[in-house]
């Protein structure tokens, strides 16, 4: 920044085996049923994106009238899990608590106190195109199917920017810029979805341009709209030290503030730049030269996508032989793509699309960078050399396994929907930057790779780098410009390519508070529960063990399995 069909919420969540059936907990599961079916309502787009497809065919209502009686229900429910914080709860049911009144505190933060849908064009921008994506990539039901929800949405895009242009109140610069993109984006992927369903079922092709026609003219209309809005201040896409804590607090369950995450963060970057600038230079002296590789006069794309699904099958392999953690036999399979013409705006490299939670599907994509259909010598030799020194084991070992693939795939698993509705960026990007430096020290790379540890030293210095930049931006202590001033001083980025990706991530972090953190902070966390659970266990200590419950819990914030260690 993806089917239990929702009235089978109930039942599960009424009938959990893994929840004691007394009355107190079952009152708890009725009152899970009902935040979760509100959620899911209220972000139905959200919900295309779980698995979820009772509201496929429209967008959020940010009206004033839906977004009061929304927090009014989250009052409620608040009051109603207030009954539970001193009760003597199972184990089990007690995390469940904890989940559900940190749902119902977000989604009160984000609508009540920094209230996104009145500051954020870029909120609107992504859901018309996520409402679509989703709907599109991922095949639950019969295509068909999901073009009467496709359609649906088209439709209602004009209401939905109306709403949009009613709410939006000078939204800072950088929200301007983010939405602009997000939109160029919409409209292009608006375009190609019509013209390839319109083929598919040509049936329904006149109302196909119709509905597709509209929404773009809508979103032409609405960029032209934030090209002449009155822009806020440069700072004000900063939602403040006091929600940024709570939300270290309320979402993460982090004992510390935002001051002592910047310490923090500060001394891990001074850190991991000084370890990472010394290897560097030990690399740089000993240089030994690059060894000649034949290159074939017919490696073709193909080829090279053949490659990148093959190394997917090669990591899972030594995933299971490693002992590293258990991969179940029914894994759904994982296809590398190229990256969607229509994300190749606001995704530069790879990146993972985890399927939906509740889908009955689950096929993972990873996205790749677009590889030309006739290579030149020069791409061709360097393709092949890539190839040939299997260069993309690492973004296998983050993307997929022992990565997020896997990761999400387990969560997925898991029978309670309290637990499948969770995706806690700090147990995701946590495990995925663990994974790293993890399956370098279980030998993946043999005895010693200097060029790929230097890659895993660089990797931990920037996301280090990413908590200075998080903190500073959302405090208030950095604008967008000086952040990425900062951002490519400390890291050396000095090429024109090197600037523009600094200025999109930056982008990006502007509107995405605390999940830039959570990368780092997620692994340290991983990794004081690994050290724990290894001194109480000694010589018995399994670290397949450890990585099975660690991923059993679902996509739950790290901090709560101290509790279900009992570390």
């Amino acid at each position: 920044m993806r089917l239990l069909i929702c009235f089978g919420l109930l039942t599960v969540l009424t009938m959990s085996p893994l929840s004691p059936a007394s009355a107190r907990t079952q009152s708890l599961a009725e009152v899970a049923n009902e935040i979760l079916e509100t959620l899911q309502s209220f972000y139905p787009v959200l919900s295309t994106r779980m698995g979820i497809h009772a509201y496929d065919h429209r967008f959020t209502d940010y009206s004033k009238k839906s977004v009061d009686q929304v927090l009014d229900k989250l009052s409620g429910y608040e009051k109603k899990l207030y009954k539970y914080k001193a009760a003597d709860l199972p184990l089990y049911d007690r995390i469940n608590y904890r989940l559900l009144k940190s749902n119902v505190d977000m989604a009160i933060l984000d609508l009540k106190r920094i209230k996104w849908h009145r500051k954020s064009p870029e909120l609107y921008a992504r859901e018309l195109v996520d409402g679509i994506y989703f709907l599109m990539m991922f095949n639950d039901a019969p295509l068909e199917q999901r073009l009467v929800s496709i359609i649906n949405r088209m439709e209602s895009v004009p209401a939905y920017i109306a709403t949009a242009r009613k709410n939006l109140r000078k939204p800072p610069p950088v929200y301007i810029e983010a939405a602009a993109q997000t939109l160029e984006s919409g409209i292009l992927l608006y375009k190609d979805v019509a013209a390839e369903l319109s083929n598919k079922f040509p049936g329904r092709a006149d109302e196909l341009s119709r509905v597709s026609t509209r929404a773009r003219e809508a979103m032409n209309d609405f960029a032209a709209f934030l090209g002449n809005i009155e822009p806020g201040n440069e700072k004000d896409f900063a939602i403040g030290k006091d929600n940024f804590d709570y939300r270290l607090k309320h979402e993460y369950f982090l004992e510390y503030d935002s001051d002592s995450l910047l310490k923090l963060g500060e001394a891990l970057f001074a850190s991991a730049d000084s370890t990472y600038r010394e290897y560097l230079q030990y690399v740089e002296d000993n240089q030994n030269g690059t060894d000649s590789v034949f290159v074939p006069a017919n490696f073709t794309k193909q080829d090279i996508l053949d490659y990148y699904n093959w190394e997917v099958e090669q990591l899972k392999i030594f995933v299971e032989e490693n002992d590293i953690v258990t991969v179940p036999e029914d894994i759904a399979p994982l296809l590398v793509i190229e990256t969607p013409p229509f994300l190749r705006t606001m995704v530069s490299g790879i990146a993972y699309e985890p399927p939906g939670p509740f889908n009955a599907a689950q096929p993972g994509y990873f996205y790749v960078r677009p590889i030309p259909d006739d290579l030149d010598r020069p791409q061709l030799e360097a393709r092949y050399r890539y190839v040939h020194r299997r260069g993309f084991k690492g973004a296998v070992v983050h993307e997929a396994y022992p990565g997020h693939h896997l990761q999400m795939q387990l969560a997925a698993a898991h029978r309670d929907p309290v637990r499948k509705w969770q995706l806690n960026p700090m147990i995701i990007e946590g495990w995925g930057l663990y994974c790293e430096e993890m399956m370098y020290e279980q030998g993946l790379y043999g005895h010693e790779d200097a060029a790929k540890w230097l890659d895993v030293l660089d990797g931990i210095r920037f996301r280090a780098a990413r908590i200075v930049a998080d903190v500073k931006l959302h405090t208030g202590r950095f604008t967008y410009d000086e952040c990425v001033r900062w951002m490519t001083e400390a890291l050396d980025f000095v090429t024109n390519s090197d600037l523009e990706f600094i200025r999109v991530e930056v982008r990006r972090y502007t509107t995405t508070p605390t999940y830039q953190m959570s990368y780092l902070i997620g692994k340290l966390e991983i990794i004081q529960l690994l050290e724990a659970a290894s001194e109480r266990e000694g010589q018995a200590f399994d670290l397949r063990s450890f990585h099975d419950i660690l991923l059993a819990e679902g996509a739950i914030a790290p901090a709560l399995m101290w509790e279900i260690m009992d570390l």
